[in-house]
């Protein structure tokens, strides 16, 4: 019969087991227990407990590339699609000489125009009414703008015309108001009367009886 190997080894093994003091079985199952807690307790990782960090900063890092592409498309958007070379100022100057200025010729004053002394000034004469010159033989159109007239031979050589509107001339023309009408020359002819120099306080009047007495004179006609 052979022996069991664990004899030959470790002598023959009592079928009793022997008891084992309290105190070396406290000190066992602590330090068992002690053992087995770091067996069930699992190593720290170094490099698994970095992988979130590293994951967190790339996600970062990705974040802020993504912001600035978007900043910079977003600027893009809103700028002006054409060249910016259109938005320089012009600096085309226009020619001077383009508009001269009002300085550039001098203005010429028109001054009015002064007809001669003896022109007669242009009047209408308007309706004329028939007027006879026994005295002198000749008949006459007299215009209705003297109104009521009435006339005077004293030397049979000046006539003098009397009517409202000769009157009408202001007082400091009052001897002007018997000097319009005609005179008769030795030949026969008959020439204007009037005033010499106009009436500074009505030239206008005085310009228009001029021209009427002047259309009265040369309607003379024998009778």
């Amino acid at each position: 019969m052979s022996k069991d190997p664990l004899e030959e080894l470790f002598g023959p093994i009592s079928e009793e087991p022997k008891p084992v003091p309290a105190r070396e079985r406290l000190s066992y199952e602590q330090a068992e227990r002690v053992r087995t807690a770091k067996i069930q307790t699992p190593k720290t990782d170094r490099g698994s407990g970095a992988k979130p960090w590293i994951i967190v900063g790339a996600v970062a890092v990705v974040a802020i590339i993504l912001s600035i592409v978007v900043v910079n498309m977003a600027r893009g958007g809103g700028a002006d699609p054409k060249p910016t070379t259109t938005a320089a100022p012009t600096t085309t100057k226009s020619p001077t000489t383009s508009t001269p200025t009002e300085t550039s010729t001098p203005t010429e004053t028109k001054k009015p125009e002064t007809k001669p002394a003896n022109q007669v000034p242009n009047v209408e004469v308007g309706l004329t009414n028939k007027l006879d010159i026994p005295t002198w033989g000749v008949t006459s159109q007299l215009s209705q703008k003297f109104g009521s007239t009435s006339y005077a031979i004293p030397d049979n050589v000046n006539l003098t015309l009397d009517s409202p509107l000769i009157n009408s001339l202001p007082d400091s023309c009052k001897a002007m108001r018997t000097q319009w009408g005609a005179t008769r020359a030795e030949d026969g002819t008959y020439k204007i009367a009037k005033p010499a120099e106009s009436c500074a306080a009505a030239p206008e009047l005085y310009d228009e009886l001029w021209g009427l007495t002047d259309a009265f004179v040369k309607s003379f006609k024998p009778l």
